[in-house]
């Protein structure tokens, strides 16, 4: 087990904290170089740097998950989610402009919906990044939904993993 200090940063084991008494008896322990408060850290399954478990989405860092959307990942994840309309809400909300997502689209609109997106890829490629589409996608999936839409992109991330 690893700890990172909440002072100094410092990185160590379990059984190496340093343990002192105070002057009243109460026994403490802290970071072995500045006796600072210390939590648990965990790796990042990709960067393998040390994380706390509030800094990690089931097992990958921020930096790591939106490092890992590209246009292909982005999407495999909304065909993968297609009950959730995900593609079809990204291309009528950051494309279109529009607040509006049918509630029962049809095949032929989910079809016009990736002919879309596939086309403003396109073109991105095309032009390069300088109108953000990258950026449009990776916000949807790690801002949009907040915590739990970076949740569930690790998940899928895990998943995926697994079945190639």
């Amino acid at each position: 087990m690893m700890f990172k200090c909440c002072d100094c940063g410092h990185l160590f084991e379990e059984g190496e904290q340093a343990r002192w008494t105070e002057e009243h008896g109460e026994k403490w322990d802290g970071c072995p170089l500045c006796r600072g408060d210390y939590e648990e850290v965990h790796q990042c399954k990709e960067c393998e740097e040390w994380r706390t478990e509030n800094e990690l989405y089931d097992g990958w860092c921020e930096k790591c998950l939106r490092e890992s959307i590209n246009y292909d990942t982005f999407f495999e994840y909304c065909e993968s989610n297609k009950d959730e309309r995900y593609l079809d809400t990204f291309v009528m909300c950051y494309l279109l402009n529009c607040d509006e997502v049918p509630k029962y689209p049809s095949w032929d609109f989910h079809q016009l919906m990736i002919e879309t997106y596939k086309r403003r890829v396109a073109n991105a490629k095309l032009l390069g990044e300088k109108f953000g589409f990258l950026e449009d996608c990776i916000r949807f999936i790690m801002d949009d939904d907040g915590s739990i839409g970076r949740e569930n992109y690790a998940d899928w991330l895990n998943k995926r993993a697994v079945t190639k």
